[in-house]
């Protein structure tokens, strides 16, 4: 099995609670919810269609919540504040290279790291929202930042992600997973048949 243990999940863990609360506040809860799906699909596509084995474990969608965290603070770089970008932006650098780590070291995937980051990034640059600073105010004086699209609208992301899921799903018929890879599907099918005839 690819992607388990105990390090891999507890960067999985690490990275969830350093980058959701910022992407669920910058595009809003649905989106967030559709981005977290949207990765684990295009994760394991991206797995079945380059490895020979079954994969497990959550840091695809995880990865694709980091990909649309960077979307949006280079969309909105010259307003966001630098002290908390370049923290996240040492993080996010910080959980690559320990993934990258766990590639090499352990049964970690690095196709489901990688297609879940360029869907979460594709995603996020078509549903992102965009902040513009205001002009002055006459009244006080003071630069206002004012927020130019609060979200990229519910509908909107409920329909790129239905899209993106056809793509996705459109990869299996023209493309061709490693032999490997249907001859494990089959066997972890049959475990899957043998374990509910027990209870049933």
């Amino acid at each position: 099995m690819q992607h388990a243990g105990i390090f891999h999940l507890g960067l999985s863990c690490w990275a969830l609670v350093s980058f959701g609360p910022q992407v669920c506040k910058s595009y809003g809860s649905l989106t967030f919810f559709l981005i977290y799906i949207l990765g684990g699909v295009s994760g394991n596509i991206a797995s079945f269609l380059h490895t020979p084995n079954p994969t497990v474990g959550g840091t695809g969608p995880v990865f694709a919540i980091i990909g649309a965290w960077l979307i949006y603070q280079i969309q909105n770089r010259d307003v966001i504040a630098n002290d908390d970008s370049e923290n996240l932006f040492k993080k996010a650098i910080i959980i690559t290279i320990l993934g990258f780590i766990l590639c090499n070291l352990g049964p970690v995937d690095e196709w489901s790291h990688s297609g879940a980051t360029f869907t979460g990034m594709v995603y996020g640059f078509l549903t992102s929202s965009t902040l513009q600073l205001d002009s002055t105010s006459p009244q006080t004086g003071e630069e206002g930042l004012k927020l130019v699209k609060k979200y990229g609208g519910s509908f909107k992301s409920l329909i790129i992600f239905v899209i993106s899921i056809v793509v996705l799903s459109s990869l299996l018929l023209f493309m061709d997973p490693p032999l490997n890879a249907l001859a494990s599907a089959d066997e972890v099918a049959v475990v899957a048949l043998e374990y509910m005839s027990i209870f049933y």
